[in-house]
C-alpha cells in the first residue's frame, strides 16, 4: 500500500521515492515537525523543526523499520541524536540531507529517552 500523497511534497533520491510535509503536531505539544516517509512506508522519520537553536543535541524520531544501523527487530519508536542541521526553514535540500544521513553507514548511534536525556551510544 502506498502513501497518501495529498498535501505532501515528492522527492526522488537514488531511484527511491519519498514524501515529506511539515505540520504542527498537537500530540507533540504543538511543535512543528517535518515528516519524511518512503513510498513503501518502511522508512518513516519525524524531525522537530528549529532544533538548531536549542542547547541540547538535535533528535530524530525513527518510526519505520528502515534506518541504517537498526535491525528489523528494533521496532517501535526510537529517538536518535543527529548532526546539527540548519533547520530554520525546511527545504528540499535539508530533506535530502536528512534522508542521506539516515541511510549512511554509522559507527554508532546515540539514543535519548522521552525527556531528551542521552543514553549510552550503541555501536553498530
Amino acid at each position: 500500500m502506498s502513501v497518501n500523497k495529498k498535501g505532501k511534497r515528492k522527492l526522488v533520491l537514488n531511484e527511491r521515492t519519498f514524501y515529506w510535509y511539515v505540520k504542527e503536531d498537537m500530540e507533540d505539544l504543538g511543535n512543528i515537525n517535518l515528516y519524511i516517509i518512503s513510498d513503501n512506508k518502511k522508512f518513516f522519520v519525524r524531525y522537530r523543526v528549529g532544533q538548531s537553536k536549542q542547547v541540547k543535541s538535535p533528535v530524530i524520531f525513527i518510526q519505520g523499520t528502515e534506518f541504517e544501523g537498526l535491525k528489523d527487530v528494533d521496532k517501535g519508536l526510537k529517538r536518535a541524536v543527529t548532526p546539527h542541521w540548519e533547520d530554520e526553514i525546511i527545504t528540499p535540500g535539508l530533506v535530502k540531507t536528512i534522508i542521506e544521513w539516515c541511510y549512511a553507514p554509522k559507527h554508532e548511534l546515540t539514543f535519548v529517552d522521552r525527556q531528551g536525556n542521552e543514553g549510552a551510544a550503541m555501536k553498530i
